[in-house]
């Protein structure tokens, strides 16, 4: 299937944002088989999960902090405060390889202590100066305080860069500006860790491929294309993960690679479906065949973990061909350890071991089986759900596994000393000092500001431009702003979801209101957009018509039905159209697919452009792309 075009219902026709392009689409363009002459904006983006927790929570978790982050843990100072010689711990010789030190810190711990920090709140083992560690962190687009974890704004840090959702990223088709989006981030976890206010494992990207426009986490992947979401992993990951000045060629030992922030290429394998016709993640059994799972649902976490060297991997809640991802040791032991050669650890999708005994009661196991299987099949972190009260099953069901005999303590030895190796790489440990001095002004910076909107810019795709309606005219002095207002006043839209608290918010009104010297606001909110079109769009010079769609449509756990426009909007475009003085241009806010085919022929309609989800800068992009500031350099395939 060619780059850009989805499997959908044979009555829709896709254009999609998904394709080099630097000239403007004009009505001339002559319909082909591909276009079959009806516009569709299929914006392959997904909106990131709407009040959930990313990695796979059912509900947005309290944001908590562990009281007490270090900037290492091998402190003689640390150690003497808590009434420890430090020098009397081997793990702390950092004079010694990574893995005898791990080695030596493991075989301190009891099965119990051991047991305790197999989960994503790990508690430590204070009795050996081990401090607790809360692995669980997001930063899908931007770092975020999704999630139970340490990752926390306040006084010091009020927020953090909000760049584009993904599937708008993925749309520049620049893998520059992957890699360069990857190193803010991780500048920002970095400085924000160093106050205190962040850790240092961040579970992003997610790769999954985009199989149905439909699918509610569209806007959180790189898209349909296997090789492409592959190369945005790479490049999104080497830009989390890489220090500069330390080449990551050079390391004898890829254990031992000092790494900036740990990413994590989730959700594998083959999970695109959350919510629709009756299936859901927790139960879904997806059906397979070897090359399609080799072609199209691996190849992006095999270019992830080979070509970007991630440190982690996610895997996901439903089963394949009868077996839950979690418990397949030959998905997870033999093909990304062993043939992919992971340097790091394998986490769960959060409360994927549970789901394997509540929801898809896979082969009546009970929580001490499922542990056992899990953990035997080469998974090592278990991500529970803190909130409903229960811990995650390894910490629960640990110790009777062992003592079972259905796991051997080997096993559990294992899981550690992945867990460990990857907190000595990141610095936690011993600290790495290049990256010490990074502090609250490494955070919102100009250059990251100006760095999301450029990529908003990017991202932006022209998907009609009948008689060169755009770029609007300089002579333009009065525009009607019209749409949801939620549209058109977009603090939230267009931040899409795992978000954290943005720099600042630029929404298409701020941005346009700059250009021009009047514009005149009609919105329709509360879900109805059924009045009659407003008086001044027969007056004004140019009339700029913001529609689409937001979280509570498309998001994790909520996939849609169908590609239409919610909310009577179709029909009040084309009512706004007919009343406007001049062709209207319409701007879509969306990430999976929206059928606007009734635009292509429209002369009343004279520019249509996709802008997804664009950010904490998109109103800057948007009326850098009306007006001609900046030429969209992407367009459909």
């Amino acid at each position: 299937m060619p780059l850009g075009m989805l499997a959908v219902p044979a009555k829709y026709t896709l254009f999609t944002a998904h394709s080099k392009f630097s000239a403007e689409i004009s009505d001339a363009m002559a319909p082909s088989p591909r276009c079959l002459g009806f516009l569709v904006a299929l914006v392959c983006a997904v909106s990131v999960c709407f009040s959930t927790v990313s990695g796979g929570g059912r509900e947005r978790g309290p944001i908590t902090t562990n009281g007490g982050n270090y900037t290492k843990v091998c402190d003689p100072a640390r150690f003497a405060a808590a009434g420890l010689d430090m020098a009397g711990f081997r793990y702390c010789d950092a004079s010694l390889p990574y893995a005898d030190r791990v080695q030596d810190l493991v075989g301190r711990m009891t099965l119990e202590e051991k047991v305790r920090n197999l989960g994503d709140r790990a508690e430590g083992a204070a009795r050996v100066g081990l401090p607790g560690y809360m692995w669980w962190g997001e930063a899908l687009h931007g770092v975020s305080d999704v999630g139970p974890g340490g990752t926390r704004f306040g006084d010091v840090v009020p927020g953090a860069t909000s760049f584009p959702l993904v599937i708008n990223s993925a749309a520049a088709f620049n893998e520059t500006l992957w890699r360069a989006i990857g190193g803010v981030v991780s500048t920002e976890i970095r400085a924000m860790y160093n106050l205190g206010h962040a850790e240092l494992t961040y579970w992003s990207p997610n790769i999954n491929v985009v199989r149905d426009p439909r699918w509610g986490r569209a806007s959180e992947t790189p898209g349909e294309d296997p090789f492409v979401v592959g190369r945005y992993a790479v490049n999104f990951v080497r830009g989390m993960q890489d220090i500069d000045g330390r080449d990551a060629a050079a390391a004898v030992d890829p254990f031992s690679r000092p790494i900036k922030v740990s990413s994590c290429c989730k959700h594998y394998a083959a999970y695109d479906v959350d919510a629709w016709s009756g299936f859901d993640r927790f139960t879904f059994d997806a059906r397979v065949q070897e090359r399609d799972m080799v072609e199209t649902f691996e190849r992006p976490f095999e270019m992830c973990v080979r070509d970007g060297d991630a440190s982690c991997v996610m895997c996901s809640y439903n089963r394949i061909n009868g077996v839950p991802v979690c418990a397949d040791a030959r998905l997870l032991s033999e093909t990304v350890r062993r043939q992919w050669q992971l340097h790091g650890y394998i986490v769960s999708d959060c409360d994927s071991v549970r789901v394997m005994v509540r929801d898809a009661k896979w082969l009546g196991y009970n929580g001490v089986e499922a542990t056992a299987a899990a953990m035997k099949a080469g998974l090592d972190l278990d991500c529970g759900m803190f909130w409903e009260g229960v811990h995650d099953f390894f910490t629960t069901y640990g110790v009777d596994a062992v003592r079972q005999g259905k796991l051997k303590e080997s096993a559990v030895d294992n899981a550690l000393s992945n867990l460990y190796v990857t907190l000595m790489r990141l610095g936690f440990f011993d600290g790495i000092p290049e990256l010490e001095s990074l502090g609250a002004s490494d955070v919102c910076s100009t250059e990251h500001k100006e760095l999301a909107a450029d990529a908003a810019r990017q991202g932006m795709v022209l998907l009609k431009n009948n008689g060169a309606r755009l770029p609007l005219s300089p002579k333009v002095n009065s525009v009607a702003l019209v749409g949801l207002l939620e549209h058109i006043n977009a603090t939230d839209v267009m931040l899409g979801d795992y978000k954290g608290i943005p720099c600042r918010v630029v929404t298409p009104y701020d941005g346009i209101r700059k250009v021009v010297n009047s514009t005149l606001v009609h919105a329709c909110d509360n879900g109805a957009c059924d009045r009659a079109p407003p008086a001044t769009v027969k007056t004004v010079d140019a009339t700029i018509v913001v529609v689409g769609l937001n979280m509570s449509v498309e998001r994790e756990s909520n996939d849609r039905e169908d590609l239409l426009l919610p909310w009577n909007q179709t029909n009040w475009i084309k009512a706004v159209a007919e009343a406007s003085l001049n062709p209207i241009v319409l701007v879509i806010m969306s990430a999976g697919g929206v059928d606007v085919s009734f635009a292509q022929d429209n002369p009343k309609i004279g520019a249509v452009v996709w802008a997804g989800y664009p950010g904490e800068e998109g109103g800057t992009a948007i009326a850098d792309v009306l007006f001609g500031t900046y030429n969209p350099g992407t367009h459909q395939v």
